[in-house]
């Protein structure tokens, strides 16, 4: 399991969240930590996590995710990073980079997070970003653990 110091982890957050677009009244670098201690204790735990709906046989395992798969195997049915990030939400990066390159996944997080949760998915506040990073989207009415990881989410930001 590859791990960051948490120090390291925050001083990313603080010099690359002033690149986070986020909505209206949310600081970003309170958002990019707060993300960061959901996903993995601010660095403790930054995978690879494998997630077997992405790998062979899986829900999401076609397109251009079969083809990552069969260049990478299962290394592209993992997350990465402080943020825990998808292979292939990465723009051409080793896995090597994503165990060990601290910058490349705060940039690759900040890059990702303004297209797909703010460009794409329009999140409007907080819980909005959580449901997005958590659940892929938007929702009226998230389960359980869904609900839990946005107000975890929420008592991160609180606390950052």
């Amino acid at each position: 399991m590859a791990s960051f110091p948490s120090d390291q982890v925050l001083a990313a957050c603080a010099q690359y969240g002033p690149q986070l677009q986020v909505p209206d009244g949310l600081d970003p670098v309170k958002v990019m930590t707060a993300i960061a201690g959901n996903e993995s204790t601010v660095g403790a735990n930054c995978g690879p996590r494998h997630e077997p709906a992405f790998d062979v046989g899986g829900l999401f395992a076609t397109g251009q995710q079969a083809a990552l798969l069969a260049t990478y195997g299962s290394a592209a049915a993992c997350s990465y990073g402080p943020w825990q990030m998808l292979f292939p939400n990465f723009n051409d990066h080793t896995v090597d980079d994503l165990l060990t390159n601290l910058d490349v996944l705060a940039q690759e997080f900040v890059r990702y997070f303004n297209h797909y949760v703010i460009t794409v998915r329009q999140a409007a506040n907080l819980e909005q970003i959580g449901m997005c990073w958590n659940a892929g989207h938007v929702m009226t009415n998230p389960g359980p653990g869904v609900v839990a990881y946005c107000q975890q989410l929420q008592s991160n930001y609180d606390a950052a």
